[in-house]
């Protein structure tokens, strides 16, 4: 096809030469050229481009011969390969023909078997069942009886074999634990006492917090709830109640006013104020203390509170924050030893008696409080559990419960960690506090034992009680500690009434 346009355009391109000199050449001054001359001109240039092009088709028929002699050998390749192909295909199909003939043979020769088994199987159990006179069930359920009696045989003896070992080796193992646990503990043992000395560089500072008239004295004791202390000692005030978080505002109240130098009714009340702030600062560092001791970061901002004011109550004269510290670190012995949960063992003993510090606001024992506590945070309950069963009077239902029991019980059992006398003497004086807010309930702003508990010193609402009533309530808080309470000497009853008027001129 390509060859015949190319022979069409020769053509038509010397037609228009030959058109071109003969009628054209007219119109381009070209009038004297002969005829002839065009004439051969015309045929010469035809001629060429006839010869071109039968060059040109004689090329493009070798290479369209060649390209058809290859054709053919890749045909002639590709036949080949297809019945080489076919031949294989062939002798497979043959193999698998044979081989799936062999198969269902086999499988016939399996079913054959397999009914003559069956019919064995079934001869062989007609024959057992005549000769042992038991049907199939009857023979099952015997040897599985027997089974059973053997099996119980065998563990019972298993059984016994591994309680004589563990009663050989348990007693011992749990001494080791316990003495291993209790060595690689250190805590001081100081029992707390009721008293707080306050140094001084000059005698002449006790005139001044006795203030004219004892006035700057009175003040104190009435906002503090301490005794203040000034005798003969030299350079010495000492400070008593026995409550430690009272003690401790107020010997740092009394620090202020003595390095201030103005000591007057309104400095002490400043001063106390202050010092209560910073007790406030002081409680809160002391439950991150603990809180990082027992490894627990992200403990609720109420819980690191209340455990900050462990660091001034008491537990018959050890210091609840060290009886706590102790626990944590008896409870994380223990729980390494045995192989339980020691992030919920110092959790627990970390919490176990938090309920001591509200043991004067409700009335239940402290382990009680204390789980009481623990769901209000919405704990974990086998926390709450190993929190609050560790007297056992509740049911420990985990080893880590069983495990701050023991540990509460060696950190209170040690020499001289505790004091059963400074106890109750602490209990004597909180219950005589407790009488006053019982039977005054809201007409009291508050309610100090004082020296050794032979005073009670109660600071009543001027807007809910008169001068009058003042006089009955007094009578009736006598009486009643006289029928309730027992205590050495006499309890001196004093209630005050105060009202101010105050007014800032600007």
């Amino acid at each position: 096809m390509e060859f015949i346009i190319s022979i069409v355009a020769t053509f038509l391109g010397g037609l228009v030469v030959f058109l071109y000199l003969k009628f054209i050449r007219k119109w381009v001054n070209i009038k004297n050229i002969p005829e002839e001359e065009v004439a051969r001109v015309a045929n010469k240039i035809i001629s060429k481009k006839i010869e071109d092009a039968e060059k040109e088709i004689e090329g493009e028929k070798k290479r369209v011969e060649e390209r058809l002699r290859v054709l053919r050998k890749e045909t002639d390749q590709h036949e080949e390969l297809l019945l080489e192909r076919e031949k294989k295909l062939n002798i497979r199909t043959k193999m698998l023909n044979k081989q799936s003939e062999e198969i269902e043979e086999t499988t016939e020769g399996i079913k054959r078997m397999q009914r003559g088994i069956e019919k064995t199987r079934i001869h062989l159990k007609e024959e057992l069942e005549r000769i042992s006179d038991l049907t199939q069930e009857e023979a099952r359920k015997k040897l599985m009886s027997q089974v059973d009696e053997d099996m119980k045989d065998y563990q019972a003896k298993k059984i016994r074999q591994a309680e004589k070992r563990a009663e050989e080796i348990s007693d011992e193992r749990a001494r080791d634990i316990l003495v291993e646990s209790m060595q690689r503990i250190a805590t001081d043992y100081v029992g707390e006492t009721t008293t707080a000395s306050i140094k001084i560089d000059d005698d002449k500072v006790k005139g001044r917090v006795i203030g004219k008239e004892g006035r700057n004295i009175r003040a104190f004791e009435k906002l503090t709830g301490v005794d203040v202390i000034v005798d003969e000692s030299p350079n010495t005030i000492a400070l008593s109640s026995f409550d430690p978080l009272r003690r401790e505002i107020a010997a740092v109240a009394l620090n202020k006013l003595i390095k201030d130098g103005r000591i007057h009714p309104s400095s002490i009340e400043e001063a106390v104020r202050k010092a209560k702030n910073e007790i406030s600062i002081e409680i809160k560092k002391n439950g991150q203390i603990l809180a990082e001791e027992a490894g627990w970061p992200g403990i609720d901002i109420g819980l690191l509170k209340l455990l900050g004011k462990t660091r001034y109550r008491t537990s018959y004269g050890q210091s609840l924050m060290s009886h706590t510290i102790e626990m944590i670190r008896l409870g994380e012995v223990l729980a390494t030893e045995v192989g339980a949960d020691v992030d919920l063992v110092k959790r627990a003993c970390l919490l176990h008696d938090i309920g001591k510090v509200l043991t004067h606001r409700v009335d239940s024992p402290h382990h009680h409080i204390s789980g009481q506590v623990a769901r209000k945070y919405e704990l974990d309950e086998k926390l709450v559990n190993a929190i609050e069963a560790h007297h056992l009077d509740i049911e420990p239902q985990s080893v880590e419960a069983v495990l701050i029991y023991i540990a509460d019980a060696i950190s209170g059992a040690r020499p001289g960690a505790r004091k059963d006398s400074y106890e109750q003497y602490i209990q004597r004086i909180e219950a005589l506090e407790n009488v006053a807010k019982d039977i005054a309930g809201d007409k009291i702003e508050d309610v100090f034992a004082i020296r050794a508990g032979r005073e009670l010193r109660v600071i009543v609402k001027p807007a809910l009680i008169s001068d009058d009533e003042m006089t009955v309530l007094a009578k009736d808080l006598a009486s009643e500690i006289e029928k309730t309470q027992n205590y050495p000497g006499n309890v001196e009853i004093t209630l005050i009434r105060e009202t101010r008027a105050v007014e800032i001129a600007k």
